[in-house]
């Protein structure tokens, strides 16, 4: 996997003031960690990021991360670790970052893909997803961007379980218990049935009065703590 490259810069202070600051110039607090080493407060520039999260398996890449001090910069290879969006608004917030080492096995989340139309969706039933993402295990060059799975064959009923997947040479999933990734079930027509019956006994009901009024959702807070 060719990796991406991110700016940074160092940052001299931390906590909630300096992270609204950072936030309302266009940039984001981070913090990179490193094997016996404490974590570098750094910022990025947020429309950098956005863009490098939007091009897609920007968690799952490589970065090299180019790191300005002053007028010197210095390189590291990182993985995003944690990403810290607000609750209800299209931001983020803060991001943990990992530096790596490229000859040492790393564990990492990758998503679940398929390809394929499954002959029992064709025959109505219904495809679940049972993980939508699996750990696995490699050098950082061997990340795969997803592992994909075939469902042109399943019928309803059938079931892929991690033992059925085939990774990418030099990928290995260290799960002990072999469970279920996806399954294709029939539909829930017995389920639907009663739904329609108790909607109908419902409209024949008479209407009560004088219900008391609704209890407001108490508002959201608005303060996000820096990760």
């Amino acid at each position: 996997m060719a990796s991406l490259k991110l700016n940074a810069e160092l940052r001299d202070g931390t906590g909630k003031g300096v992270a609204r600051k950072l936030r309302r110039s266009g940039r984001i607090p981070a913090v990179l960690y490193g094997q016996g080493m404490e974590g570098t407060a750094l910022s990025l520039n947020a429309d950098d990021l956005t863009y490098l999260i939007a091009k897609g398996h920007a968690t799952t890449s490589i970065l090299r991360l180019e790191i300005q001090e002053g007028k010197d910069s210095f390189e590291r290879n990182v993985l995003i670790k944690e990403l810290q969006r607000h609750p209800y608004r299209d931001a983020i917030y803060h991001v943990d970052l990992q530096e790596i080492a490229l000859d040492q096995d790393i564990t990492i989340k990758v998503p679940v893909e398929t390809t394929g139309e499954s002959e029992g969706v064709k025959m109505g039933g219904i495809l679940e997803f049972k993980r939508r993402e699996l750990e696995v295990t490699c050098l950082p060059g061997k990340i795969p961007d997803s592992l994909v799975i075939d469902i042109s064959e399943l019928q309803i009923g059938d079931v892929v379980h991690v033992a059925d997947l085939s990774p990418p040479e030099g990928v290995t999933i260290p799960h002990d218990v072999n469970f279920t990734i996806i399954t294709v079930v029939a539909p829930r027509v017995e389920e639907e049935a009663v739904e329609e019956v108790e909607e109908e006994e419902a409209l024949a009901e008479p209407e009560v009065i004088g219900k008391g009024k609704e209890q407001e959702e108490p508002e959201e807070k608005e303060e996000i703590q820096e990760g």
